[in-house]
C-alpha cells in the first residue's frame, strides 16, 4: 500500500448471467491508477444504448471479492455480480489483496448513502433510455440509478459532476443539465416538480463556486449569522450600500427595491467586491447595530418571520427600506442643510454608526462642504484617515434617501410605484362588470408585478410570461373597497381598476394592508404631480372626470377627483390650483339626468364619466356617501347650517302649521304613519317634502321626537351642572342641532298663551328624547325646561333676532 498500483484488466460482461437486458458483452484493456489509501471506487463499463458510459461501484456496496479460473477475480454486490481477468496471476494477486483489504476498513472510509441525504432525489424519465431513472442529486454530485433499490444499494449507472455545470428549461416538464462530457435530458412528471428539481441543482452548482472565506469572517460578529429583517440562520447576502447581512430570500426583495436603495452582494460568489475594508465596514456595523436605526420603531406584530410568504416580505422590506416606516428620528435635524452639515462632521470621526443614521434619514452622499480642496464628504474622510467612513460613503454615492426625504410627510415615497411585487387574486373575465360587490366566484390567485407602467400578472412567480397586463396610462378610475368581499378563494380585499376601454379589472388582497399598498402605487403611477395634493390622502375612489362649474356652464373640462367617506376632493386637470372640496351629506340637491348635479353651499358642479361605467360607478359611490348611512348625528344627510335634514324639515313644519295648536308634541301620532315617515327619511332625507296635505301635525311631532330618540349620540347628558361649558364641549353637529331644536321649542313656549305649552310641559316631552331615558325624571325635566327657558342666554342670541 506504498504506492499506488497500476494494472490492467480486461472486463468482461457475460449477459446471459450478470447483465440487465440491453446491454452488450464483451473485453478489453482497461488501466486503472489506485492511490495508496483505501478510498477509491472501482470504475465499470457498461454500454447502454445512448447512455452515459460510465458506472460507479462504491465499497459500501461490495459484500465479496474472491478470484475464479483463468486469472479472473469476481466482485459480488447485492444486485450483481463483475468478473474481472488481469493479464498475469500475480497482478489479480495484487488487486484481489487491496480490495479485500479495502472491504476490512470500508466502516472507517466509506458511508452507505442514503435517500435522506439527498436533497433531491426521485423517478424522472431520461431522454434516450426506456422506462424511468432514480435520479439523485448529493452536494455536487447527481447519481443515476435505474430503481431507488439500486441507489440504497450503492449501484449507479451514471455519476454526472456538476463542477462547470449548467441547467437550463427545455420545455414544459424537462429540463438539461450540460457537462463538459455529455448533457442530460430529464422530464418531470410535472412543471412543478421540474422547477424544483432546476432549483436544487443551480443551488448545487453554485456550491461548488462558493468561497467561504469572507462568510466566516463576516459571521465573526455574531449579530451577521441571522438575516437582518426575517432572522434565518447563517445568511449568504449582503446589501453592501445599507450595512445589512440577509439571507438568500430577503436578498430577492432587496433587488426589487432598486440599486439606489440596496445593493446586493454575495458573501460567496462576489470576492472580488469583499476588500478587507469592506469586511471590516460589516464587522465593526453589524445587524444589530443596522436595526438598531433600520428597525426602532418595528412593531412587534409587524415583524417579518422565516415563513412569511413574498407578498408579505415584498411589503415588509418597502416598508423598512424605501418608505423608512420604522426607522429611528434624528432629534434636531429636519432641514435637508442641517443633515448635510452634520454629515460633513461625522466622516471626520471613527463612529461609522453617525454617518450612516445620517446618511439613511435625508443627509446628500454627495453634498458640497465650502471647501475646494475637499469638496465632498468622501474626501473629507480622506483627508481625516477614516477608511471605514470612505468605505460607506463609496457605496452610496448613488444612493437615493436624500431624495426621498424631500418628500417630506407625504405617504407616497419618491418612485414608490416603480416596482411592486406579490400575489393577488384577479378577475379572469377582464369584460365582466365589477359593479356587484356582493361576491365573485371568478378570481383567481396570480403573481402579480407593478413595473414600467404596466401591471402585469402571471401564471406563478417563477413564470416568465405575462398571460395579462393593464397599462397604466388607460386607467381613469381606481376604486377601492373597505369590506371583504366573497370570492371562490374565500374573502379578500379588493380594488377595481377601470380603463378607458370601457373594460373593468378587480384584484383582491389578502389583508387590507397589502390593498392599501397596491392602491397607493397604482394611484402614484396615474396621477399627475399637478394633483399631488390627492396623493396624501386613503381615498376610496379616485380618477378623472369631466366636470363644469356654475359660473362656466359652457365648458366641460378635464379633472381628477377623490372620495374620501363622505367627501369629495377634486382639482382641474391642467390648471394649479387649491384643491375644491365638496361635503356630500351637506347637498343641499343631487340629481341625475346624464349628468350628475351636485348643489352645496350656493356652490353647483356637474360631473360624468369617461365611459357608461365609471359614470355609473361615481354615481352609485357619491350617491351612497350623500345620504345617510348609520344612526349617528354625523351620519345623517345635514342642511347647510349642519343639522341633520329630518330635524330641520320637522321643526319647519311644526313651526308653521303647530305654534298655534294646543297641546303641541303632547299628542301621538298614528304610529305606522310615523314608521312610514321615518323610513322615508332614512332613505333620502333630501327629497322628503313635508305638506300640510299630505302629513298631519302630530305624525311629524312624533317622528322628530322617535329620531331623536334612536340617534346613537345623545343631545344632553346626566351630568350636565354648567349648561354653557357643556354646549361649548359639543361635536359641531350635536351643537347645531340642539342650537336648532331649542329655538324652536323656545318659539313654541313663547306661543303657550294659545298652545298651551310652556317650557315645562315640553320639558317633560323631550327630556326622554334628549337624553335617551325612559320616561322622564325630574332631574332631566329642570336641565331641559332651563335649556329652553335660556336659549337666548346660552347661544347669545338677541331677542330682536328672533
Amino acid at each position: 500500500h506504498s504506492s499506488s498500483l497500476s494494472l490492467s484488466l480486461f472486463l468482461s460482461f457475460l449477459p446471459h448471467i450478470f447483465s440487465p437486458p440491453g446491454t452488450h458483452a464483451f473485453s478489453f484493456s482497461l488501466s486503472v491508477s489506485l492511490p495508496p489509501s483505501f478510498s477509491f471506487s472501482v470504475f465499470l463499463i457498461t454500454v447502454y444504448p445512448e447512455m452515459y458510459s460510465k458506472g460507479l461501484v462504491p465499497l459500501s456496496a461490495v459484500r465479496l471479492v474472491r478470484s475464479v479460473g483463468d486469472n479472473k477475480l469476481e466482485v459480488v454486490t447485492s444486485q450483481r455480480t463483475f468478473v474481472f481477468r488481469a493479464e498475469k496471476e500475480g497482478e489479480r494477486q495484487d488487486w484481489l489483496e487491496v480490495l479485500q483489504s479495502a472491504l476490512k476498513s470500508r466502516s472507517a472510509i466509506s458511508h452507505k448513502p442514503c435517500k435522506h441525504s439527498s436533497s433531491k432525489s426521485g423517478s424522472v424519465e431520461l431522454r434516450g433510455h426506456k422506462g424511468k431513472v432514480y435520479l439523485s442529486l448529493t452536494g455536487t454530485k447527481v447519481r443515476l440509478c435505474k430503481t431507488e433499490q439500486d441507489f440504497n444499494s450503492g449501484v449507479a449507472i451514471a455519476v454526472v459532476d456538476l463542477t462547470a455545470a449548467c441547467v437550463k428549461h427545455v420545455d414544459r416538464r424537462s429540463f438539461e443539465i450540460n457537462t463538459p462530457f455529455r448533457s442530460f435530458c430529464f422530464t418531470a412528471e410535472s412543471e412543478h416538480e421540474r422547477e424544483e428539481w432546476i432549483e436544487a441543482v443551480q443551488e448545487s452548482i453554485v456550491e461548488t463556486l462558493s468561497n467561504y472565506e469572507v462568510a466566516e469572517k463576516v459571521w465573526f460578529n455574531q449579530s451577521n449569522r441571522n438575516c437582518a429583517d426575517c432572522k434565518a440562520r447563517n445568511p449568504e447576502w449582503a446589501s453592501i450600500n445599507l450595512g445589512v447581512v440577509i439571507c438568500k430570500t430577503c436578498a430577492g426583495q432587496h433587488r426589487f427595491l432598486g440599486c439606489s436603495i440596496s445593493q446586493v452582494r454575495s458573501l460567496k460568489l462576489d470576492s472580488t467586491i469583499w476588500t478587507n475594508e469592506l469586511v471590516e465596514l460589516f464587522l465593526a456595523v453589524g445587524n444589530e447595530n443596522a436595526n438598531s436605526f433600520w428597525a426602532a420603531n418595528l412593531p412587534p406584530e409587524e415583524e417579518l418571520h422565516m415563513g412569511a410568504t413574498p407578498e408579505q416580505r415584498a411589503t415588509f422590506h418597502r416598508r423598512k427600506y424605501r418608505e423608512r416606516k420604522y426607522r429611528r428620528i434624528l432629534e434636531g435635524l429636519y432641514r435637508q442643510e442641517e443633515l448635510n452639515q452634520a454629515l460633513c462632521s461625522a466622516v471626520l470621526q471613527s463612529d461609522v454608526l453617525v454617518t450612516m443614521a445620517l446618511v439613511f434619514s435625508g443627509a446628500d452622499v454627495m453634498c458640497t462642504t465650502g471647501d475646494p480642496d475637499y469638496s465632498t464628504p468622501y474626501l473629507l474622510a480622506q483627508k481625516a484617515g477614516q477608511r471605514l467612513q470612505m468605505e460607506f460613503l463609496y457605496h452610496n454615492q448613488l444612493s437615493e434617501f436624500a431624495k426621498l426625504e424631500m418628500v417630506g410627510d407625504s405617504s407616497f415615497p419618491v418612485d414608490a410605484s416603480s416596482f411592486m411585487d406579490g400575489f393577488l387574486y384577479c378577475s379572469v373575465n377582464m369584460l365582466k362588470s365589477t359593479l356587484d360587490r356582493k361576491g365573485r366566484d371568478d378570481m383567481v390567485r396570480r403573481w402579480c408585478t407593478l413595473e414600467g407602467g404596466y401591471l402585469s400578472y402571471y401564471e406563478s412567480e417563477k413564470s416568465a410570461t405575462a398571460i395579462g397586463r393593464v397599462d397604466i396610462k388607460e386607467v381613469v378610475s381606481l376604486a377601492i373597497s373597505n369590506t371583504e368581499t366573497m370570492t371562490g378563494a374565500g374573502a379578500v380585499f379588493t380594488f377595481e381598476i377601470y380603463l378607458q376601454s370601457e373594460k373593468a379589472v378587480m384584484f383582491g388582497a389578502e389583508t387590507s394592508d397589502t390593498q392599501r399598498d397596491w392602491a397607493h402605487a397604482i394611484t402614484k403611477c396615474f396621477l399627475p404631480l399637478s394633483v399631488e395634493s390627492l396623493l396624501k390622502k386613503d381615498c376610496e375612489l379616485v380618477g378623472r372626470l369631466y366636470y363644469k362649474e356654475g359660473h362656466d356652464l359652457y365648458h366641460w373640462r378635464k379633472g381628477w377627483f377623490s372620495l374620501i367617506g363622505c367627501e369629495l376632493f377634486f382639482c382641474p386637470e391642467d390648471e394649479h390650483v387649491t384643491e375644491g372640496l365638496l361635503q356630500l351629506k351637506r347637498l343641499q340637491e343631487l340629481s341625475n339626468v346624464q349628468v350628475l348635479l351636485m348643489v352645496e353651499s350656493g356652490r353647483t358642479i356637474y360631473i360624468h364619466g369617461f365611459a357608461k361605467q365609471d359614470f355609473a360607478l361615481w354615481h352609485s359611490a357619491i350617491q351612497l356617501a350623500a345620504g345617510r348611512d348609520g344612526r349617528a348625528l354625523s351620519n345623517q344627510q345635514l342642511s347647510k347650517n349642519d343639522v341633520p335634514i329630518i330635524v330641520d324639515s320637522c321643526v319647519a313644519f311644526v313651526t308653521q302649521y303647530g305654534l298655534c295648536y294646543q297641546g303641541i308634541y303632547q299628542k301621538n301620532g298614528d304610529p305606522k304613519r310615523v314608521a312610514q315617515l321615518l323610513e322615508e327619511f332614512t332613505q333620502d332625507a333630501r327629497n322628503v317634502k313635508l305638506r300640510i296635505q299630505d302629513h298631519r301635525l302630530e305624525d311629524v311631532t312624533d317622528t322628530l321626537k322617535r329620531f331623536l330618540s334612536q340617534c346613537e349620540d345623545a343631545l344632553l347628558a346626566k351630568e350636565i351642572e354648567k349648561y354653557s361649558t357643556y354646549i361649548q364641549s359639543l361635536p359641531k353637529i350635536s351643537r347645531s342641532t340642539l342650537a336648532a331644536l331649542l329655538q324652536h321649542l323656545y318659539r313654541i313656549q313663547s306661543c303657550s298663551h294659545i298652545n298651551q305649552m310652556k317650557a315645562q310641559s315640553l320639558a317633560c316631552v323631550f327630556s326622554s328624547c334628549l337624553f335617551q331615558t325612559e320616561g322622564h325624571t325630574p332631574q332631566e325635566t329642570r336641565v331641559v325646561e332651563d335649556l329652553i327657558s335660556n336659549y337666548a342666554q346660552l347661544f347669545s342670541v338677541s331677542f330682536t333676532s328672533q
